[in-house]
């Protein structure tokens, strides 16, 4: 179960990599090329499909490595391939700082995304509260849909997901 807070933050989370990432792009990388913020997107789209198809795999192998530069990857991995994984307390209810440690995996998309923003200043803020609406949905949704479509394992939810992601990253570059 994920409370109505724990969306709320999840939401935050989501909209906050948008904002971070689309006010660095203004900062840092002004007269970056369309084509070039295509290519991340694709990239991006690309291996968070590969991570939902070879996801056990992924978790194996980045399981095995014992560096602690990779620690906090391997717990990244670990959630965004098993979100029941970030209910750490196995209460069955997604708490406020579990929902962070859910929403910061699952949220590399928005990340990546607000490249593609042009906005600065106080467009920005007004582009968080949009964002932060539809992100709330977005997980209520995900979750109802989640729960209610019978699809007939994980596995084949993943690799359902991980196909429409390659898709939509291909799509990107037509």
């Amino acid at each position: 179960r994920i409370p109505w807070y724990s969306r709320l933050c999840m939401a935050a989370v989501s909209s906050g990599f948008l904002i971070l990432s689309a006010a660095g792009k203004s900062v840092l990388f002004q007269d970056l090329p369309q084509d070039t913020i295509r290519w991340i997107g694709f990239s991006a789209l690309v291996c968070i499909g590969l991570m939902q198809l070879f996801g056990e795999r992924i978790s194996r192998r980045i399981g095995k490595t014992t560096s602690r530069i990779l620690a906090p990857v391997r717990v990244g991995a670990a959630v965004f391939l098993d979100h029941t994984r970030a209910d750490s307390d196995h209460s069955h209810v997604l708490s406020m700082p579990e929902s962070v440690v859910l929403a910061i995996p699952v949220s590399i998309d928005s990340l990546i995304g607000g490249l593609g923003v042009s906005a600065s200043g106080s467009a920005l803020l007004f582009l968080f509260g949009i964002a932060w609406i539809w992100n709330f949905f977005a997980v209520w949704c995900g979750r109802w849909f989640g729960t209610k479509i019978p699809i007939p394992s994980e596995r084949a939810r993943s690799a359902f997901c991980g196909v429409v992601l390659i898709a939509l990253g291909c799509w990107k570059l037509v």
